[in-house]
């Protein structure tokens, strides 16, 4: 009997390629397992971290001064959340929205964090003092966004194609305005901006980019807006979601549109394509179903995580707080979808991971369970023909090759020709018959000791040309990785 091993799918989630011909390293769905570089393991926890909010903490914010401090604005407040444990007094109260954007920016009298929300008159905290700066020529409750580019502060206004920006290196006074709307061929408003490196640092050669509503992207090169201020690019992309759907990594400018995930840093030297130059490109299908059915729900967001690997990309499912992360491996390009993990917004701090969610600020990629809840990980490798793809075959035996640092419990699916939810059964060390998918109780079949590889074969029953697996554990106390999975058959010869 032919005996062949199905690798774990660390080519990652693939929501773009008909079943039928996807590559056999992808999976048709892999949530809350993170496709690593030789293996597939479900994601660590999170743990509370600053309890005593009220409200949706809609954002998270960090100060980088040369005493860094972490921010939650939930309400009508904005709380200091640096220290574990219950918040003491907020630090700002009386505000319209806790939908802020921010920026660290250096001057002379210091450091600031500077932040507005397009309804509050702006604030900025120099690490020791919260004050409103004194804004003239324009109406500072109407800057809704901020950017700091070549030593000067740029503004975005609610519902306008102006763009504001102070003298250099000041983080208040006079600010002067510049209308792009005579380049916008489609209209609409300005609703990102963002600063373009060509070589990963600041220098001469960086350009501020401006990003309308109908998804048009206008490139300036220059110092001074007024003076020696240049268009030199203009492109379409889609049209980018929310107010937070940029994301700067090095010399690459991240674009969250209802095209996908877009690469600025592709497309503008190129003028190609924005949906297929995106990185998201692989789940294409997903992301573009999630803009279409939520766009207009607050929390879209975009966050390099160096510490994990990984970049992430906030998606709201609904309008009551739940929300997925579509997450991609920095190293691989592989993609998978983070469950569970109900975050408002997210910042890193310190090199860690945090999210606000309902009145608590979360601190993410800890330990192995959710608060205590359990880490429910789900994934589903392609469809294999197993070198033989007109031939039928009789699958006889299966085993998962699973680590674990404890015992542990494992749901197992296997489907044939395409199928979804047959053949469902849930193994254990000494038995092969089950139950239906989700029926039995987690944790009852055990198998595998503590740091030992889960082997274990299983009688299996199934006919067709090709077959993937479904792999499900739910976990609250020890890490699960999945490394493969052993296929027995036989060649249905004379049943073709």
């Amino acid at each position: 009997m032919p005996r062949t091993t199905i690798i774990a799918p660390t080519g990652g989630w693939n929501a773009r390629d008909s079943i039928d011909l996807m590559p056999e390293t992808d999976a048709i769905v892999l949530d809350n397992y993170y496709p690593g570089d030789s293996d597939v393991h479900v994601r660590n926890g999170y743990a509370s971290h600053a309890t005593g909010l009220t409200d949706n903490i809609e954002t998270m914010m960090t100060y980088g001064g040369p005493t860094p401090e972490m921010f939650g604005a939930a309400g009508s407040n904005i709380f200091n959340v640096t220290s574990l444990g219950a918040v003491g007094a907020a630090e700002v109260t009386g505000l319209t929205n806790a939908q802020w954007q921010y920026t660290n920016f250096g001057t002379v009298g210091g450091h600031f964090i500077w932040l507005c929300n397009g309804a509050d008159a702006p604030y900025h905290y120099n690490g020791t003092t919260w004050a409103q700066p004194t804004l003239t020529g324009v109406t500072p409750a109407d800057i809704v966004s901020v950017m700091a580019h070549k030593r000067r502060l740029f503004f975005l206004f609610n519902n306008s194609t102006v763009f504001g920006y102070l003298p250099v290196v000041q983080v208040a006074g006079a600010v002067s305005t510049f209308d792009i709307g005579s380049e916008l061929e489609k209209g609409g408003e300005i609703t990102a901006m963002g600063s373009w490196t060509r070589d990963g640092g600041a220098g001469e050669d960086d350009y501020a980019v401006f990003i309308s509503s109908n998804g048009e992207c206008l490139v300036y090169s220059g110092l001074d807006p007024s003076s020696d201020w240049s268009l030199i690019g203009k492109f379409k992309i889609g049209r980018p979601i929310g107010r937070r759907p940029l994301l700067s990594v090095g010399a690459y400018l991240f674009v969250i549109t209802d095209a996908g995930f877009v690469n600025l840093s592709d497309v503008l030297p190129t003028g190609g394509s924005a949906p297929s130059l995106a990185i998201s490109s692989k789940i294409g299908n997903a992301v573009r179903e999630a803009t279409k059915l939520y766009k207009n729900l607050f929390g879209w967001q975009a966050i390099l995580y160096t510490q994990g690997g990984y970049g992430m990309f906030n998606i709201p499912v609904s309008g009551v707080g739940d929300f997925h992360q579509y997450v991609v491996n920095l190293n691989t390009g592989a993609w998978c979808r983070f469950k569970n993990q109900n975050g408002f917004s997210w910042v890193t701090h310190e090199g860690k991971l945090y999210f606000g969610g309902a009145g608590t600020v979360y601190l993410a990629d800890s330990g192995f369970s959710d608060n205590g809840a359990a880490i429910e990980g789900f994934g589903k490798t392609a469809f294999q023909y197993f070198g033989a793809r007109g031939v039928v075959k009789k699958f006889t035996m299966m085993r998962p090759v699973m680590g674990s640092n404890g015992a542990l419990s494992v749901s197992i699916g296997f489907d044939v020709d395409y199928a979804d939810g047959t053949n469902v059964f849930t193994p254990s060390a000494t038995a092969s018959a089950g139950s239906e998918w989700d029926v039995a109780e987690w944790d009852v079949a055990e198998w595998a000791a503590s740091q030992t590889t889960v082997q274990s074969w299983r009688t299996i029953q199934g006919i067709g040309y090709n077959a993937a697996v479904r792999i499900k554990t739910s976990t609250t106390a020890q890490n699960v990785i999945w490394y493969a999975n052993d296929m027995i058959w036989e060649s249905g010869t004379g049943l073709n």
